[in-house]
């Protein structure tokens, strides 16, 4: 029996073995699939936190839902800047001191460099990330598939800008002749010309992330103009606010349809110029031709005036805002660069006086370089920033002789830290309390100024007993 049996044991109890062995084989194998999907759980989230400490410790913004973006609508050039003290005559050469540059040019991509620019370098400073409410800016627009695009589009990318841009045709080209006070444009429309509406990307311009929409170069960008309100209409309901520049009409027509837009937009920037060819009337009636503007329903008319800053009009408010004088290197892109700082202080909380101090202060910094598209040095705006003097409304001018009293008692002043980027209002209180009624204007429009820069603010008050 034992005999007999035996060889069948030995059967089973190999059986077995094998069954244990295969199970032994299969939970090893699931232990390690499980290891690798931990490993590989934990080699994401590490990935994922080195990326965003990377993003923070180059001063990028990482991801956030929360933030909005804005986008820039307009024309592309590639700008050829010669500097010049007096313009050439027929049949003759004028020769010059500095090389001829070439530069991505065109308002919207100025705008567009600069508003990235503001973006990336305002969140390096802790105090501003609180207040900022945008992570990136993105420029719709249309390039050339010539070598020249081929210039514009490999130096947009290093701009920080991204670029939503069909390659199709000769790229617009722009020479410019910039002088000490003015400047004067020979330009090759090409790609400017041909943008429509086809070009618009609407994927990438209308999300639920689209946080502003600026229209640049209107006059210029001929192709796109009869599409414009729908554009308009449909960022707005994303909830999108609107902003526009007219530009210069290079055919010196002029016409009336860019008023008709007004009732869509939010923010319409231009120059005295520019504003005096709209409405029809003298250059020194400014406000007699923004109120026509207003009448068209636009909510909101800055005006830029060169050395003389730039002032802003609503129905019920209107705001005074001086610039700094700077040696000018070259003009090029200074309007851009006040639209684009304009853009940066209005959008976060719709304020219009920080909006004109970061224009006046961005447009300040852009003659001091040459080119319109190099991105501002972040310390050349805060110094420019701090220079301005604050701005009041004409119902609030101070009275100097009165004010010159007042501060002759312990004058009140301003002091700046450059370690810490801190700026505070020092002064005794009978300085402050004797000028109560003629220093609040100012002491306002410097703590504004200083919450421009970025700054806490503080009031010491000696002798306090």
């Amino acid at each position: 029996l034992s005999a007999a049996t035996g060889p069948a044991r030995s059967r089973q109890q190999a059986g077995l073995a094998g069954r244990g062995s295969a199970m032994a084989t299969d939970s090893s194998r699931g232990s390690r699939d499980l290891s690798l999907v931990v490993a590989g759980l934990a080699l994401g989230l590490a990935t994922s936190w080195w990326l965003q400490r990377r993003e923070r410790l180059a001063g990028l913004p990482a991801p956030n839902a929360e933030l909005k973006s804005i986008h820039v609508i307009g024309d592309v050039y590639l700008d050829m800047i010669a500097k010049v003290s007096r313009l050439p005559q027929w049949d003759g050469d004028t020769l010059i001191e500095m090389p001829i540059e070439t530069h991505p040019g065109g308002s919207a991509l100025n705008t567009a460099v600069q508003l990235a620019s503001l973006i990336n370098t305002r969140w390096r400073e802790p105090k501003m990330r609180k207040t900022v409410k945008f992570d990136r800016c993105v420029l719709h627009s249309l390039v050339g598939e010539d070598v020249y695009g081929q210039v514009v589009t490999e130096r947009i990318k290093d701009t920080g800008v991204e670029l939503s841009a069909p390659a199709v045709g000769g790229q617009g080209v722009c020479i410019c002749l910039s002088g000490p006070t003015d400047r004067a444009f020979v330009s090759y429309r090409g790609t400017v010309e041909r943008l429509c509406e086809r070009d618009i990307d609407r994927s990438v311009l209308l999300t639920p992330r689209t946080g502003h929409v600026h229209f640049a170069a209107y006059y210029d960008c001929t192709g796109l103009q009869r599409s414009m309100p729908t554009l308009m209409k449909e960022a707005r309901a994303m909830g999108a606010t609107i902003s526009l520049v007219p530009q210069s009409d290079s055919s010196g027509e002029w016409k009336t349809d860019l008023l008709d837009l007004l009732y869509l937009v939010d923010v319409l920037i231009c120059n005295e110029e520019e504003l005096a060819r709209m409405t029809h009337l003298p250059r020194d009636e400014v406000d007699a031709a923004i109120q026509v503007l207003l009448n068209k329903r636009c909510k909101l008319i800055v005006v830029t005036r060169g050395r003389e800053g730039a002032i802003a009009m609503s129905r019920e408010e209107r705001w005074e805002q001086p610039t700094m004088a700077r040696q000018v290197v070259d003009t090029t892109g200074a309007g851009d660069a006040f639209a684009a700082g304009f853009l940066w202080g209005w959008c976060q909380e719709e304020d219009v006086r920080l909006g004109l101090i970061f224009g006046c202060a961005c447009g300040a910094a852009a003659v001091g370089q040459m080119g319109g598209s190099h991105p501002l040095s972040p310390l050349e705006i805060n110094k420019c920033m701090l220079g301005i003097t604050p701005s009041v409304e004409p119902s609030a001018r101070l009275d100097r002789r009165r004010l010159q009293r007042s501060r002759s008692q312990t004058q009140p002043e301003l002091l700046h830290s450059a370690s810490s980027g801190d700026l505070a209002m020092a002064g005794s209180p009978t300085a402050l309390r004797n000028a109560q009624s003629d220093f609040s204007a100012d002491v306002g429009a410097r703590w504004q100024l200083a919450r421009a820069h970025g700054s806490s603010t503080s009031l010491a008050l000696s002798n306090s007993s």
